[in-house]
Order: C-alpha cells, then sequence, then structure tokens
C-alpha cells in the first residue's frame, strides 16, 4: 500500500509541475477572524463596526437561511503575485455570492438575497476574475455578501474555501486528487455488470447478486465523488451529491456484511436478514447523531467494518474455512481507515473497496467453479441414470419404431436395430440379424423418435450403443465405432469427446 501511494503522489506531482497554475502557490483568506453583520442594504458596504456583527472563524460562518456579509483579511506574498496570471478569488461554499476587494466590486455567482424567490442559486465552487492592479503584496480585504436559501439540508460548515491565485476552475485541483480514485471504476463497472449477469443465470445467485450490489454502489458512490471535479454544479445539488454519497456507502458496508454472513454464518436467509437489519439500525443512528456528511459517511462504514471484524474473530476462533482471510480483510480496510482519517472517504475508500471486491471476486470465482463442478457432477450422474432406465426399458418393453418403405408401414423393435445409416432421402437400417432395409425419411427425424440407447456419432450415421464393442482413435483425431457385428462406423472428429463421454457412462 505504501508503495501504490508513493506512486500515485509522484504522478499528481507530475500532473501540478506540468500545469504552471496548479504550481503556482495560491492564498487562503484569514480564517481566524472574519466579521460577519447581517444584510441591510444589498447596495451599500457596511463599516463591520455595528452591534450586530460579530467576529467568528470563517468555517463557522453559516448563510444556510440567511443574508450576511463576510469581511477577511488575505494576506499575499511576492511569490503568490509573481505568475503571470490571470488571477481569480476562489468561492467555494454552499451560497451565492458577491465579492469585492479592497473596496472594488469583483462579480457574483447567482444572486444573494434575503428570501427564496429573490436569490438566483450560485455554483457550488466558483472562481472571480481578480485584475493584478486591484492587489498588493501585504494586507488585503475581501468582501463577501452570501446567502443560501434554497436547499433542504442544513450543513455544518457550507463554506469551504476562500482563497486567491491564478484564475483556473476550482474542479482543476480537486481532480488530481480525485483521479487516483477514477482508476477503480473499471473493476466496479466489470464487477457489477458480471455478477449481476452471473446472479441472473442462477450461478450462486444470492454471492453473485451480493457482489453485484456492491460493485454498483462503490462506482455510484465514486461517480458522485468526482462529479464536483467534472460539473460545476449549483449549490442546492451539493446536497443530492452528498446524501448520494453516504446511501452508496451505507449499502456498500451492508453488502459486505450481507457476504461474510452467506460465506461464513451458516445461518438461514431471516436470521442473515435480522442481523443484517440490526447492524443498518446501528448505522442509522451514527448518521442521525454524528455531524458533517464525511462524518456520517466515515463513522457508518467503521461501524460496518467493525461488525465484520467481530464476526471473522468469532468465525475463526470457531474454525470456520476461510474465516482468517476475510478477518484479515476488514482489519486492512480497518487500519486504512485509521491512517488516513481526512482523505479516506474522498481518496483512499475506492481504492480500499477495489482491492476487498478483488478479493471478494476470487473467491466468488471459485465459489462458481465449485458449483459449476457440483452442477457438471449431478448432470452426469442424472445422465446416466437416464441412460440406465432407457436401457431398463428396452430390455423390458423395446420401443417401437415406425418405419414407411414403398407405401408399406413397418413397426420395429428399436433393441433390434444396430444402427442407421442416412442415405439421402433415404435411411438405410441394419437389424441384429444382419439384414438391411431402405426406409423413407430423414436421419434428423428418426432421432428425434429413438430412445437415449442411440447416439449420433456422426452427421450420417446413429448407433444403438448397445451393440458397441470398442473406440477407436486413429493419428488424425477421427474415430470409429466396431460393432459387435464386426461393422466399423466413422465418429467425426468435432464430436469424438461427446462420444467418448456418452459411452462412458453407458459403461458405468
Amino acid at each position: 500500500m505504501k508503495t501504490i501511494c508513493a506512486l500515485l503522489a509522484a504522478i499528481t506531482a507530475w500532473l501540478i509541475m506540468c500545469d504552471p497554475a496548479q504550481a503556482q502557490p495560491g492564498a487562503h483568506v484569514e480564517a481566524a477572524n472574519a466579521r460577519v453583520c447581517p444584510v441591510e442594504d444589498p447596495d451599500r458596504l457596511p463599516d463591520f463596526s455595528g452591534p450586530d456583527c460579530e467576529t467568528v472563524p470563517l468555517w463557522s460562518v453559516d448563510p444556510q437561511g440567511r443574508h450576511l456579509w463576510v469581511q477577511a483579511q488575505l494576506i499575499l506574498r511576492p511569490e503568490n503575485l509573481d505568475g503571470p496570471g490571470p488571477f481569480g478569488l476562489q468561492v467555494l461554499a454552499k451560497a451565492s455570492s458577491e465579492a469585492w476587494i479592497n473596496g472594488t466590486y469583483l462579480g457574483a455567482n447567482g444572486r444573494p438575497a434575503g428570501t427564496r424567490d429573490a436569490e438566483v442559486p450560485g455554483r457550488m465552487d466558483s472562481v472571480i476574475y481578480v485584475p493584478r492592479t486591484l492587489v498588493q503584496e501585504g494586507e488585503n480585504t475581501v468582501v463577501l455578501r452570501l446567502s443560501a436559501q434554497h436547499g433542504l439540508i442544513r450543513l455544518a460548515a457550507p463554506i469551504h474555501r476562500v482563497a486567491f491565485g491564478p484564475y483556473r476552475n476550482p474542479g482543476q485541483r480537486m481532480i488530481l486528487a480525485y483521479w487516483p480514485s477514477l482508476i477503480t471504476f473499471g473493476a466496479f463497472a466489470i464487477g457489477c455488470l458480471f455478477f449481476g449477469v452471473t446472479a441472473l443465470r442462477g450461478e450462486d445467485r444470492e454471492g453473485s447478486a451480493i457482489l453485484s450490489a456492491a460493485s454498483l454502489f462503490a462506482a455510484i458512490q465514486l461517480l458522485a465523488e468526482v462529479s464536483r471535479s467534472l460539473y460545476s454544479y449549483p449549490y442546492p445539488v451539493h446536497e443530492i451529491r452528498l446524501v448520494t454519497i453516504l446511501a452508496c456507502a451505507f449499502g456498500f458496508g451492508l453488502c459486505l456484511n450481507a457476504y461474510l454472513l452467506l460465506r461464513l454464518s451458516g445461518l438461514g436467509v431471516r436470521a442473515r436478514m435480522l442481523r443484517l437489519a440490526g447492524l443498518a439500525a446501528i448505522m442509522a443512528l451514527i448518521v442521525v447523531v454524528v455531524p458533517g456528511f464525511d462524518g456520517k459517511t466515515g463513522f457508518a462504514l467503521l461501524a460496518a467494518v467493525a461488525a465484520g471484524i467481530i464476526g471473522g474473530i468469532i468465525w475463526s476462533i470457531g474454525k470456520r474455512p476461510g474465516a482468517p482471510a476475510y478477518l484479515a480483510l476488514f482489519c486492512a480496510f480497518a487500519a486504512l481507515m485509521i491512517a488516513f482519517p481526512t482523505d479516506f472517504i474522498d481518496t483512499y475508500f475506492y481504492l480500499a473497496a477495489g482491492g476487498m471486491l478483488i478479493f471478494l471476486f476470487y473467491h466468488q470465482a471459485l465459489t462458481l467453479v465449485g458449483e459449476r463442478q457440483r452442477r457438471q457432477a449431478e448432470e452426469r450422474r442424472a445422465r446416466q441414470l437416464e441412460t440406465a432406465l432407457a436401457e431398463a426399458r428396452q430390455r423390458t418393453a423395446p420401443a417401437q419404431l415406425q418405419l414407411v418403405s414403398a407405401g408399406r408401414v413397418d413397426y420395429v423393435p428399436t433393441d433390434r436395430i444396430v444402427q442407421l445409416k442416412g442415405a439421402g432421402d433415404y435411411v438405410e437400417v441394419h437389424y441384429d440379424d444382419g439384414r438391411t432395409a431402405l426406409y423413407n425419411g430423414s436421419l434428423a427425424g428418426l432421432e428425434a423418435e429413438l430412445p437415449e440407447t442411440f447416439l449420433r456419432v456422426h452427421r450420417s450415421h446413429i448407433v444403438n450403443t448397445a451393440f458397441v464393442n470398442a473406440l477407436e482413435r486413429d493419428a488424425s483425431g477421427i474415430g470409429r465405432l466396431l460393432l459387435t457385428q464386426g461393422s466399423e462406423v466413422p465418429v467425426s472428429r468435432r464430436i469424438m469427446p461427446k462420444v467418448r463421454t456418452a459411452l462412458a457412462q453407458t459403461a458405468s
């Protein structure tokens, strides 16, 4: 994992160096002491000294359902202004905004207002052009007018960043953090499709369906996560993004435990569903109690992983096959969450989820192979039984085959027929007493009426396996059947394996 992280960091650094705008340092406004005042006159800047104004940290400013003035200081060093420009003021917040710097109006993102009807929602991540002549080295004053009258969910920290730097789409920097996660999207998509089809085909339906759902949850969560860097959406959409990420993480955690219960618990469907419902209730309680969507998502996932670890310990003590491997997997996932608490949900979760799913895909593949082998063995036993029953019926009450020749109809017991040979529009029938007779019809038409003791070994030959003495094969791969009457019947190379298998089943 350290090697992978080092490689991703090196590639990210290379991408930054390839883009001078990314490499040039920016400057955040001073977050510790922001002055906040309610808006009385939106057309005139306040002096920020009124009794209704207060000094608070920038990250605690809350424009949700309010209309506010915010003043903060921006300290610029020479390296912040050395680039060729142009420059911009980035405002990343769940709010509509207008911006001033050193008393000069810069522009707007949406239209802030005191009511929902008057406000025009701005973009969640915006950048406003700043002329070089308006800023100076040292202290600069930034003023924002903010409002967030739209939306249904109240965020704990609606303002994410206010910073000065090269004029660029804020999503460009975000994609540098998100792009390593996109590597796993292919694994999620392939897993969802493959195991979805496998479940529909009925191959270990429950296990395949769980892995398909887990892959789908991870893929949707990843798309929701990176959408912020790919699409500059209005701030009310941010709530949908956060809820989607939380719901998918919730579903992914439940899927992990559902698969673990399926493979290791030995419980019935009802008992497993009750345990999953209990885990879901605990995770839902965490979502209600913990503040902030990152906290809700992270702690809900941690609860799901902890449940997997507890189960892994119990089943490892009980010596369930494979339990130690699952326990180690869940412990590694938890260790990664603890090692990278800040960046886990944004980046490392998808790498961890991809690694975990690949492990589960491998074990599911082993299960599917075992299931197919068991199914094939059952099918072989069923065919053997059918053949044995057909042979028994032939001995006690042989089937009658209706054969037509020159207006005459013969009813021939099938146990007397050694082989049938196609001859154009006729069929040549060979009997056990050495006689042959020519009848109207096609080999394909008669094949459907013959009992299972008959086997088509060539395009032009059907034989009664009761009269087969031996099967031989020459160097070219073409075979021939030696019949008890001394005659030989060719076997085509294409169906040689099938004939050998059928004769082996008949003999057994």
